[in-house]
């Protein structure tokens, strides 16, 4: 990300939290300064799936404590129903819409929904997300097409559904949470790679269709994240797990990208910053790439059958 990118990601970041917060409050009757999400959030609609946990609820509880109004969908009612008290406790806005995304018939019905009670919708967050590590050459067929229906098609069926009212009013934001793994595949992910490869490339073209409409549309590129999915996906067969000793970044820093994304107008974030180009110039010289990975990935399988 380029330098004046990363300024302004401080201060971001430094308008989510603590004094930063306050001010923008204290600054809500004024002139809005895009560098100001406590000021730029408030009263606005933000819709949100995956919340139940990991990013999704960091996301829900951040943006509800910059004063948006935030409508939360995933499949656990009882737990969206827990995050939405612990909002409103806080002083928010939240609402608990239990949906599953593959179906595209609930995800309507959930736009609808929060449409009806906040009277508007100005943010889409495709937080929603499924990992299961695997080999290519053994991966189910049933584990691709979960995570498809879900990583993939859970996005399409959120963007289709937001964009009537969106086009409507000539303005809006859509996030979609991709990964690094969506620029280059590796294992055991490689099932998960092509998924958000899709994401990537569905999420660019939609971006060109949408030029001149007023809405905008984002892609946040994090590597390895500290979430429920990646604890998950580590605790099972051990073959098929990511590797201990990858460093896992919290969820917030995901939020903070999201609200650089919405509020700066950014096409493409990574998370952390400057990842995405390490990629790019890792495509250049694909067979030296190829190589590395392959020793890693050897050594991790030399390590683990030596535990």
């Amino acid at each position: 990300m380029p330098s004046a990118h990363n300024e302004a990601a401080k201060a971001v970041k430094k308008a989510a939290t603590g004094a930063g917060a306050a001010r923008a409050t204290g600054l809500a009757g004024k002139a809005t300064s895009r560098l100001l999400p406590g000021a730029y959030f408030r009263d606005r609609a933000v819709l949100i799936t995956g919340a139940s946990s990991g990013i999704g609820r960091d996301l829900a509880t951040t943006f509800a404590r910059m004063g948006a109004h935030v409508a939360l969908i995933a499949r656990r009612k009882s737990v969206l129903e827990d995050l939405a008290r612990e909002i409103e406790a806080a002083g928010g806005t939240a609402i608990a819409i239990a949906a599953d995304v593959t179906r595209c018939d609930e995800v309507r019905k959930a736009v609808e929904r929060t449409l009806a009670q906040f009277n508007r919708l100005d943010v889409l967050i495709n937080s929603a997300g499924i990992a299961l590590p695997s080999a290519v050459e053994t991966i189910p067929p049933e584990d691709l097409e979960r995570m498809l229906s879900v990583n993939l098609m859970g996005t399409l069926h959120a963007m289709q559904a937001v964009l009537p009212s969106m086009r409507a009013k000539g303005a809006g934001s859509i996030v979609n949470i991709a990964s690094l793994a969506g620029r280059r595949g590796m294992p055991p992910l490689g099932g998960y790679c092509a998924t958000k490869f899709a994401v990537v490339g569905l999420t660019e073209a939609l971006r060109v269709e949408l030029y001149g409409s007023g809405i905008r549309v984002s892609l946040v590129m994090p590597g390895v994240i500290d979430t429920p999915m990646i604890t998950e996906a580590s605790g099972k067969d051990r073959a098929k797990s990511l590797p201990e000793s990858m460093p896992a970044m919290p969820a917030q820093w995901v939020t903070w990208a999201v609200i650089a994304a919405v509020v700066l107008g950014l096409t493409e974030v990574d998370v952390p910053p400057g990842a995405v180009v390490m990629e790019k110039i890792a495509a250049l010289f694909p067979s030296l790439t190829d190589a590395v990975l392959a020793l890693g990935t050897q050594l991790f399988d030399w390590m683990s059958r030596q535990s």
